[in-house]
């Protein structure tokens, strides 16, 4: 599927494994993204602060400040900033963490080994709900 991101599209990956991350960010950059890497959640609410972030990928598992308080933390934040579509990674595949995910606020849910096509699916339709819902 070719999709034409919206120009300055700009991604924060939330993650604490440096392999991960430099993966994720290499796929978003190679489609045109701008990517902010954080290495755990206070980091990432500190990024957050500083720029303008159309979407965020956090992994679910991190030492300071794990993806379940950083969502609730970015939730509770005023808009534009605490509606910014979040999508969860996590390492564990059971349906109680999708569900504990959804009910924090993330937007969805992938679990690893992430797949760079369904990785890119889902932060598209995320943004394009984001643009829809204005």
């Amino acid at each position: 599927m070719s999709r034409i991101w919206p120009e300055n599209t700009q991604v924060l990956v939330v993650e604490d494994d440096a392999a991960t991350a430099r993966i994720i960010q290499a796929r978003l950059e190679m489609e045109g993204l701008k990517v902010f890497v954080a290495w755990n959640g206070v980091e990432g609410l500190e990024i957050l602060h500083q720029q303008e972030i159309d979407l965020i990928t956090t992994d679910l598992m991190m030492p300071a400040m794990n993806g379940f308080r950083l969502v609730q933390e970015i939730r509770d934040l005023p808009p534009p900033k605490g509606r910014v579509p979040i999508l969860l990674i996590s390492s564990n595949q059971n349906e109680q963490d999708m569900v504990r995910c959804l009910a924090a606020g993330a937007d969805d849910y992938i679990t690893k080994p992430i797949s760079a096509q369904v990785l890119m699916e889902r932060l598209w339709r995320m943004l394009q709900r984001a643009s829809a819902a204005g």
